[in-house]
């Protein structure tokens, strides 16, 4: 379906009047007709008629905005190209027709080769230079108006897929390679159109130390890359010639430096060599260990190379090694011997990635190397960190507990409601285990009204019956050490489990209504007690956040909060109370908060790690 898909877009390129039957009306006088086009499917787009009227003595092309010469000669070879690759579209071969348009579109460039060397461009994903194709399109040819809609709504719809790198501060002659591409000089004309995606820029002037940064762009957007070169602190010489005296461009790491023979100053360490003559001459990757203060000469053969490669590793950013030589980061592109060759993939925290190919004559490979994550190496490893936190939580508890807090008959009990706040110190390892420290303090307070009581009259054995009120409220420090878990990035999770002490102090103010031994009415009047409260305390919470910067979160959660006493507060029986008629009084010493408590602690946290 995708094959038969590409034939429609291509015969639409340039309309019907442009099928293979049209090319006598460019020929020359006396040149042979071309064949008529298959029946089989679509008729491709063909040299077109929009080119310029020719001169029979001396036929013109149209290309770039200026009409260029063009021998009989020359016309007739582009046309075969043309064939060429139409034939071998109608075989699926990509790339192979790609190839034959490009170099029908340097000799000759018309309408047809232009639009359909831009389609295959597409289809091949390589969305930038098809983008820039169909510009030259619309730039160069005078096209019908349907073609001209077609053309504009393949260039939105490209433009979408297509981002910019706006490289700046980087030395002026610095040559720019972006995912193995030669992108020219800085600075360069205007920002590098690339598909959207990851990308590898690598900046290299000689002198200086060679920039290289990975970035992603998306579709429509310009991505700035500030390109400052540093200059080289320690460095060698290399001096690069071609065995046989030939002269040839010299590639260093995938960067045009010169012409053999070559003599730069390169940083330290090991470079990757080629050379690059005309046509297809050229030598393979070839290692070349620079060392301080040294010159390091490299004699290469410049010879034949029939055959081109393409690797595309995945992560974007990986080191790609041809026949054990460590061509560059990310996508490489270049020329071989036809053979067998072995790629290798490599990247920190991946399982390296080995494919053996074999290259025929002519044949351009596209290799994909996928490389599986290894979980147990160290990249993975997230370093130890420092966590504090500070946290605030409402308190509700179903009751204090003790004997204050029992209710029968007409009693009234309000909920033990309060507030804490904590503030956490801990140490976490890179798996998110970790172990701290926490501080707090916390205030509750519960209402008891018309609970049954006794007051004692000093000196009589038989106590004044009535019901008491209660005011209690408990305060405290909190001191502990906590033991957790905390996982997740963007929107981490956290689990942890403190236990302490809890020292503080329970105040309840009281006053009653009692029956005399006379049967009069007593009325007790407000009295204070304060009692130590010393509680061990366990606090499991869970909590879930939010990361809002690189060192910040935000989270929501609730921690249980359990107190347990081993000796519970009571009440201060040597406190007086006035009893009217009956003298004074006392209240027995009876535990005004439970032995056992449990509070729950819905609250907001904000965390600081480094």
């Amino acid at each position: 379906m995708r094959r038969r898909r590409l034939f429609f877009l291509i015969a639409m390129a340039a309309g019907p009047s442009t099928a293979l039957a049209s090319l006598p009306a460019h020929a020359q006088p006396g040149a042979p007709p071309a064949p008529p086009p298959r029946e089989a499917s679509p008729a491709p787009a063909a040299p077109d008629e929009a080119a310029p009227a020719q001169d029979p003595a001396a036929p013109r092309a149209l290309g770039l905005g200026e009409e260029v010469p063009v021998s009989e000669a020359v016309r007739q070879e582009a046309l075969q190209h043309f064939k060429k690759g139409l034939d071998l579209l109608q075989q699926g071969a990509l790339g192979p027709s790609l190839a034959e348009f490009m170099v029908s579109r340097k000799m000759f460039p018309t309408r047809a080769a232009t639009r359909n060397t831009a389609i295959v461009l597409r289809e091949l994903r390589r969305y930038d230079e098809a983008l820039d194709m169909f510009e030259a399109f619309l730039r160069d040819f005078n096209a019908s108006a349907a073609e001209r809609t077609a053309v504009q709504r393949d260039i939105a719809e490209l433009r979408a897929r297509v981002g910019t790198i706006d490289i700046t501060g980087a030395e002026p002659g610095a040559s720019i390679v972006v995912s193995g591409e030669d992108r020219g000089q800085y600075p360069p004309f205007k920002p590098i159109r690339v598909p959207a995606g990851a990308h590898v820029i690598r900046v290299f002037k000689e002198g200086f130390e060679p920039f290289e940064r990975r970035v992603d762009v998306a579709g429509g957007q310009t991505v700035p890359v500030q390109a400052t070169l540093r200059r080289l602190l320690r460095s060698g010489r290399l001096r690069v010639v071609e065995g046989t005296g030939r002269t040839a461009d010299v590639l260093v790491d995938n960067v045009v430096v010169g012409r053999t023979p070559w003599i730069g100053t390169l940083s330290v360490g090991n470079h990757m060599v080629t050379l690059r003559g005309e046509g297809k001459l050229g030598s393979q990757p070839t290692a070349a260990p620079v060392r301080p203060q040294e010159l390091t000469t490299l004699s290469l053969l410049a010879e034949e190379l029939d055959a081109s490669l393409r690797v595309n590793p995945t992560p974007p950013g990986a080191s790609v090694w041809i026949n054990s030589v460590n061509v560059g980061n990310g996508v490489w592109l270049g020329r071989l011997k036809k053979g067998q060759h072995h790629v290798e993939v490599k990247a920190d925290g991946f399982v390296t990635g080995a494919r053996d190919v074999t290259l025929d004559s002519g044949e351009r490979e596209v290799v994909t190397l996928q490389l599986e994550r290894d979980e147990d190496a160290p990249i993975w490893r997230i370093p130890p960190k420092i966590a504090l936190d500070v946290s605030a939580s409402f308190l509700l508890a179903p009751t204090l507990g003790g004997d204050v807090a029992g209710c029968s008959g007409g009693c009234a009990r309000s909920f033990a409601l309060g507030s804490a706040a904590f503030l956490h110190g801990a140490y976490e390892l890179g798996s998110g285990l970790g172990f701290g420290v926490e501080v707090g303090g916390l205030m509750a307070f519960q209402g008891v009204e018309g609970r049954d009581a006794e007051l004692y009259p000093v000196g009589v054995s038989d106590p004044d019956r009535g019901s008491a009120d209660d005011d209690l409220r408990l305060s405290g420090a909190l001191f502990g050490a906590t033991v957790g878990y905390h996982v997740g990035q963007r929107f981490p999770f956290q689990f942890r489990l403190g236990a302490g002490v809890l020292v503080g102090q329970v105040r309840d103010e009281r006053s009653g209504k009692f029956t005399a031994r006379d049967g009069s009415t007593l009325y007790a009047e407000p009295a204070a007690a304060f009692s130590s409260a010393t509680y061990l305390f366990l606090d499991p919470e869970v909590r879930i956040g939010a990361r809002f910067a690189e060192h910040f979160e935000v989270s929501a959660g609730a921690k249980l909060l359990v107190l347990i006493a081993p000796e519970p507060p009571k009440w201060d029986s040597t406190i007086e109370i006035p009893a009217s008629t009956d003298g004074i009084g006392t209240y027995r010493s009876d535990p005004v908060m439970g032995d056992l408590v449990f509070m729950i602690a819905p609250g907001v946290n904000l965390r600081y790690d480094f």
